[in-house]
């Protein structure tokens, strides 16, 4: 098993896994899930990279049109369940049309994608043995809204939930340089991971559904999935 924080690829972007977060009866534990950006679709060779990691399960938060544009080809996984539930139609990063602040977006995709939430948990409490990736594009907006609510299952506290969220863009800030000419114009500001923007978020929620926990029981999550996912990220 791997304990490695962050894994490098070419076209997959911002690749780190959830463990190693302290909680209040441990920490948790590497080599269970790993959150990342997929840009262009991956090479032979990452591929078999996740497959030496151990992904049996692969969730793609992207909308339909990006996945047809940039399709990811996972079923090349060995073994690995593959699944594609949007959290939002398009990249929150690079996505022109909307015009409000990331915190305002990620508020919207909380109450409108209740339904893919709650399937995408249930398909977590019930994965097969081996590791659970997840990914958008950069791995930011859609990804590090799933991982906020994973983290907080876990019992991690609202602090180092943030700062995953913060290691973002330092992350995928070379692929924004590089790339700029293929990225739509948009205020930069949406590239950025800035903790204000988790901490409105999570405070939204709480303000809204009194905690995370319960906005995860309001999308229709039951007790019991909530604490085999929580002894999924947690023990050893």
């Amino acid at each position: 098993m791997s304990i490695l924080r962050r894994h490098t690829f070419e076209n997959i972007l911002n690749c780190r896994d959830i463990g190693g977060y302290p909680t209040q009866h441990g920490s948790t534990q590497f080599g269970r899930f790993l959150r990342c950006g997929i840009v262009n679709t991956p090479d032979d060779w990452e591929i078999e990279k996740l497959n030496m990691l151990g992904v049996k399960t692969a969730i793609d938060l992207r909308g339909a049109c990006e996945v047809e544009e940039t399709p990811l080809r996972l079923e090349r996984l060995d073994g690995a369940d593959i699944y594609n539930l949007p959290l939002f139609e398009f990249n929150v990063a690079t996505n022109e049309g909307i015009d409000l602040e990331l915190a305002e977006t990620y508020a919207i995709i909380i109450d409108n994608y209740k339904e893919n939430i709650a399937k995408i948990l249930n398909i977590i409490a019930e994965a097969k043995e081996g590791v659970i990736l997840y990914n958008c594009f950069f791995g930011k907006d859609r990804t590090g809204i799933l991982t906020m609510l994973l983290l907080s299952i876990a019992g991690v506290s609202k602090e180092d939930i943030i700062a995953d969220y913060q290691q973002t863009y330092t992350y995928v800030k070379p692929y924004i340089q590089s790339h700029g000419n293929l990225l739509w114009d948009v205020n930069s500001e949406k590239h950025y991971s800035l903790p204000e923007t988790m901490e409105t978020l999570i405070e939204k929620i709480e303000k809204k559904y009194g905690s995370v926990i319960n906005y995860i029981r309001s999308a229709g999550v039951s007790d019991e999935t909530i604490n085999t996912i929580k002894k999924r990220l947690c023990e050893g």
